[in-house]
């Protein structure tokens, strides 16, 4: 027991001597009794002075977001840059950055915000103008876990993304063109670009819990006010209303989201939209058996208007598969096709420039001017598209296809000159051309990458 205790207070003595030893030439290594002091509280003055940090302690900070780049053909041979490969920041999935948090008031009560940023590139493939910064949310909130979560500031209205409800993940927008509406001549946008689903506006909303995967919401919410000719000559600004139902649910490998919505949009008299009020219907759904990855989604809209041009509706269905194949991520492959119908009765109605209807004036009356044989603006459009993601990089690889058609398309009914125009007309009735060919088909092939942090 003796010889035990000498040997473990040797090795004890053997340790003290090593670690003063190793401790006195990591002193030296460091210069103790130097400046080594100095040097360590300079570089942490300069890690502190160019890291980026919270305000406070209370609430939390998230920084996240997306980089999304694509390479663009399309054949359309009135709009821009036909035929040639074109670089694009796709409207679909565009590149953003935001910041989110929130703090605990309660345990059943909390408070958070919303900053995101989209950003355009620059070839502007984006309808929000020339800006390179575009604000895509920034409000407030106070969430309850009884009671619900109000906010305010500018964000989605409630039926925002309820037209393009589905549970795969296809890099397209179900239903509406993608960064294609801004590159594809008139007429197409005119029939295709969206028209039915929510926007972000600022307002305020209200959304109850989650109740058997249900869930309801409300808003109220505002456009920005337009202004006359002078600084103090401001027209009212647009203003609108909304609510929607949705249900997210899993049962039996069966997983299921769907959502039903109801719009009102009502444009001031002096504001842009002329008095024009849209009245919009709108529902989605979509279903996929977790085991094999097939799905199917799909929806309708239906917008009924004080402007007869105004009246229109459409349906769209989307199916295919998404399986981890490889071991890297999800493949998804799908098939997809969309009808948009404006309403028959005024098929034929002449609008002006402002798409508002064109009054002819008759022994001293306006009447409406109808072409009861034209129902141009009607079209589909079918695609296919595949979609590799890595789970390893955050990054999803996308490949889609689409092949639009218009009934046919006429030259006089966005009030322009067809003498002027660049149509090769197909059938002339007096001031009015039927056009066909090229004119009423095009095709469109988007691949590219995202990577999201």
């Amino acid at each position: 027991m003796t010889r035990g205790l000498m040997k473990t207070a040797s090795g004890i003595a053997i340790a003290a001597a090593a670690g003063l030893f190793a401790t006195s030439a990591m002193a030296a290594d460091l210069g103790i009794g130097g400046n080594c002091c100095a040097d360590l509280e300079e570089r942490v003055a300069e890690l502190e002075a160019t890291t980026a940090r919270k305000g406070n302690r209370k609430v939390s900070l998230t920084i996240y977001g997306q980089i999304t780049k694509s390479i663009l053909w399309h054949d359309d041979e009135y709009g821009y840059n036909p035929e040639d490969l074109m670089f694009r920041d796709p409207t679909q999935a565009l590149s953003r950055f935001g910041f989110r948090g929130e703090a605990t008031i309660r345990p059943d009560l909390t408070a958070g915000y919303h900053l995101e940023i989209g950003l355009n590139g620059e070839d502007y493939g984006v309808d929000s103008g020339d800006d390179t910064f575009q604000l895509r949310h920034s409000y407030v909130y106070l969430d309850h876990q009884t009671l619900g979560r109000i906010t305010l500031g500018q964000t989605s209205t409630v039926t925002d993304s309820l037209w393009q409800i589905s549970l795969a993940n296809t890099m397209v927008l179900p239903g509406e063109m993608g960064e294609e509406r801004a590159v594809f001549s008139k007429h197409f946008r005119d029939t295709f670009a969206a028209v039915f689903d929510g926007d972000r506006r600022q307002g305020i909303y209200y959304r109850t819990p989650s109740l058997a995967g249900f869930m309801l919401s409300a808003g109220y919410f505002t456009n920005s006010y337009q202004t006359g000719g002078t600084s103090w000559d401001f027209d009212d600004a647009d203003e609108g209303w909304d609510i929607a139902l949705r249900y997210a649910g899993e049962f039996n490998g069966v997983r299921v989201a769907a959502g039903i919505g109801y719009r009102e949009e009502m444009g001031k008299t002096l504001g842009a939209s002329g008095g024009v009020e849209n009245e919009i219907w709108m529902g989605s759904a979509s279903v996929m058996h977790v085991p094999t990855g097939l799905f199917l989604s799909g929806g309708y809209a239906d917008r009924d208007s004080n402007s007869e041009a105004n009246e229109k509706s459409a349906w769209w269905l989307q199916a295919g598969i998404e399986k981890n194949w490889f071991g890297i991520g999800n493949t998804t492959i799908f098939g997809e096709y969309a009808q948009f119908d404006y309403d028959h009765n005024v098929a034929g109605l002449r609008t002006d420039g402002n798409g508002r209807a064109y009054r002819e004036v008759i022994d001293g009356n306006r009447h409406l001017v109808y072409d009861w044989t034209k129902d141009r603006r009607d079209g589909n459009y079918w695609g296919l598209g595949i979609v590799q993601t890595i789970d390893a990089a955050a990054v999803d690889l996308f490949l889609n296809f689409r092949r639009y058609e218009v009934d046919s398309v006429m030259t006089d009914y966005d009030g322009f000159d067809i003498r002027h125009s660049r149509y090769d007309c197909g059938e002339r009735d007096g001031d009015v051309c039927t056009v066909g060919g090229k004119a009423r088909d095009a095709s469109v092939i988007q691949a590219g990458m995202r990577i999201q942090f």
